[in-house]
């Protein structure tokens, strides 16, 4: 008879669903930094974190990694965003993120008001 192989992976009863704490960021982060970015799947249980890949993927991409920009956009970056909007149109938001699709519309807003 077959045995099944035992997964090294952390169950999906064990994985941590809710906010990341900064200890979490501070292993993602150490680990990312010394062996570099890919192999989402398995840096977890490498890196200790009873996290799936995808999660720490996400975490890295959106919030961790360094040279992401935060805070409010410039009015020029503004203007380009609606001057590539009215070159592409709605073709714009199928390359761009949430947050352009957002300063899109309160624009619109603005302008309607």
């Amino acid at each position: 008879m077959m045995r099944k192989r035992e997964s090294s992976r952390v169950k999906k009863e064990e994985l941590n669903r809710g906010a990341w704490t900064d200890q979490e960021d501070k292993i993602l982060k150490d680990y990312i930094m010394f062996h570099g970015e890919g192999k989402w799947s398995t840096l977890p249980n490498q890196a200790g974190l009873k996290r799936c890949g995808k999660s720490c993927r996400l975490r890295w991409k959106n919030y961790l990694r360094p040279g992401i920009k935060r805070g409010n956009i410039s009015s020029d970056e503004e203007e380009l965003i609606i001057r590539l909007h009215n070159l592409l149109g709605n073709r714009l938001l199928t390359f761009a993120f949430t947050k352009i699709h957002n300063i899109l519309f309160l624009s619109k807003k603005k302008l309607a008001a």
